[in-house]
């Protein structure tokens, strides 16, 4: 039996399988979907190898190794070898196993999302004021009534816990970010269930919503701060949801997190930029800006008209590629999309058929307002 409680969900000729332990979505092809099929239907490694070896020609000793590596990875998504090497699954040289702060939690600040005042505590050095700070539009004066959101470690594990109640543990930076932004998430947004959040950003233009998911560094946040200065409104570009319903873009209310190769183009669009606080995360510089005073925002939008994979790339031509929905998995899963919890296949199935349905491309560019015109031109053609 392959992975515990995990499952698998056919798409195309590959699927998509779930790994509840890692909370981690992997794409496997044809011949790791057969091997996870005859697997949890009681064969064993050697009947499994002496049918590839049949099958494909191959001598028995090298179906019997190919299987067996097969098998390893898909008995819990490669995870355990990841977390072997020390990898994080959000952000860079973030993964290896906290130490023990002796300091006692400190207030963060107190935010306000959806009805919902939180007081964010915490003891962990990578989860201070700073990491808070993509928050300052939302910080409000204490009354008395917040809920308390507290952050600390023990050993090598991260601990949340809400309203006094244990929610989760990790292991690294970039797992607990995740719990974090989901719980925030849902405070945003209540009553509006949750299929899958990634790391995007988000904009709406002439009613047409587009999603542009990321790794930090590519070039999302800039060219999302350069859409919302030219007459897209804004919804986020951080974290962004997509309802279980509708398909809805429900976005984490940040500010626009600019990094500092980006401050001299940016800072003619929000003057506010140049006296904004320099904070160093992960060996990046960043400030943070509140996009209210140049553009119009939303809390949430209709299922988006496309997916847009943006990256930044000096000195080439703006290109704009289509993406098959294969592609366009890969890329999601790139920009570390995950099922909110509880994950189900009934969700898996979903997020598929959403992937499906959705047009997709990957967008590389140099130039930001080529780059807003090729996808001026990809939602305009929504309508034909």
């Amino acid at each position: 039996m392959i992975g515990g409680d995990s499952f698998l969900c056919a798409f195309g000729q590959d699927a998509v399988a779930y790994y509840p332990v890692a909370d981690r979505l992997l794409i496997i092809n044809q011949t790791g979907k057969m091997v996870w099929e005859l697997s949890n239907e009681g064969h064993e490694h050697a009947a499994i190898a002496a049918l590839f070896a049949r099958r494909f020609c191959i001598s028995e000793a090298r179906a019997w190794h190919d299987v067996g590596q097969l098998l390893r990875v898909l008995a819990d998504g490669g995870w355990q070898a990841d977390h072997a090497e020390g990898s994080d699954a959000r952000l860079p040289a973030a993964g290896v196993a906290p130490a023990t702060d002796s300091v006692g939690p400190t207030c963060c600040g107190i935010f306000c999302f959806g009805d919902s005042r939180i007081r964010a505590m915490s003891s962990v050095a990578a989860f201070d004021a700073g990491f808070f700070a993509r928050f300052q539009h939302r910080l409000v004066e204490a009354d008395g009534s917040e809920d308390v959101l507290e952050i600390s470690q023990s050993g090598c594990r991260y601990l949340l816990v809400f309203r006094g109640s244990f929610v989760a543990e990790a292991t690294t930076v970039s797992k607990m970010i995740s719990f974090i932004c989901e719980l925030l998430l849902a405070l945003e947004h209540p009553n509006r269930p949750l299929l899958a959040f990634c790391h995007a950003g988000a904009v709406v233009w002439k009613k047409h919503s587009l999603l542009m998911p990321g790794l930090s560094g590519a070039g999302k946040s800039t060219l999302t701060a350069f859409l919302a200065a030219h007459g897209f409104i804004y919804l986020g570009d951080d974290t962004v949801a997509v309802g279980e319903g509708d398909a809805a873009l429900l976005p984490l209310p940040t500010c626009l997190s600019i990094k500092s190769g980006s401050w001299p183009i940016i800072e003619a669009l929000y003057p506010a930029l140049r006296s904004s606080p320099t904070i160093n995360r992960f060996s990046r510089s960043l400030r943070y800006v509140d996009p209210q005073d140049n553009s119009v925002i939303l809390p949430a939008a209709p299922a988006p008209s496309a997916i847009v994979f943006p990256t930044y790339s000096a000195g080439e031509l703006t290109q704009l590629k289509p993406l098959s929905p294969l592609q366009t998995m890969i890329c999601l899963l790139g920009a570390h999309a995950s099922l909110s919890a509880p994950a189900t296949e009934a969700k898996l199935r979903k997020l598929i058929d959403f992937v499906e349905k959705t047009p997709a491309y990957e967008l590389s560019y140099a130039e930001l307002p080529e780059a807003m015109q090729a996808i001026k031109e990809v939602l305009t053609s929504q309508n034909q």
